[in-house]
């Protein structure tokens, strides 16, 4: 069990180093590098570590809700990143363009912008969470 909650860790940090290098890539002005690197991310993320974070919460903590604990926050903020990251993919491939095989985002494509900005802020918060869910479940 250590190995999978080690591995469970070191993932989401990688995955948190990989968002704001996309985010960075985005500000840079690289967007296929930004493109790819956001969406196996977020690939990534809801089909290996949320599998393995809910099969894990109900083999450990039991039950829903978990009285007692902050495992049902962390659930319920899990759940909006979802939400909110499937929102802003939609809006990036509804509104780029590509030029030169170069893809690039117009003005009207502020909702993408934002949506990510949000996403990446609740992911972090996620993260932030789950860490602490983390240090009350396997830490004295």
């Amino acid at each position: 069990m250590p190995f999978v909650v080690a591995f469970m860790f070191v993932g989401e940090a990688a995955l948190l180093i990989a968002y704001i290098v996309a985010w960075a890539c985005a500000r840079l002005h690289y967007g296929k590098r930004h493109h790819y690197v956001m969406l196996s991310s977020f690939a990534l993320d809801m089909l290996v570590f949320k599998p393995i974070m809910i099969s894990r919460a109900f083999r450990v903590y039991g039950s829903y809700p978990w009285p007692g604990s902050s495992i049902a926050l962390h659930f319920w903020l899990d759940a909006a990143v979802a939400v909110l990251g499937l929102l802003t993919i939609y809006f990036a491939f509804r509104f780029r363009t590509v030029r030169d095989r170069k893809m690039f985002m117009p003005p009207k494509g502020r909702v993408h912008r934002r949506l990510g900005i949000a996403f990446i802020i609740l992911w972090i918060a996620t993260f932030i969470v789950g860490v602490r869910v983390f240090a009350w479940a396997h830490l004295p």
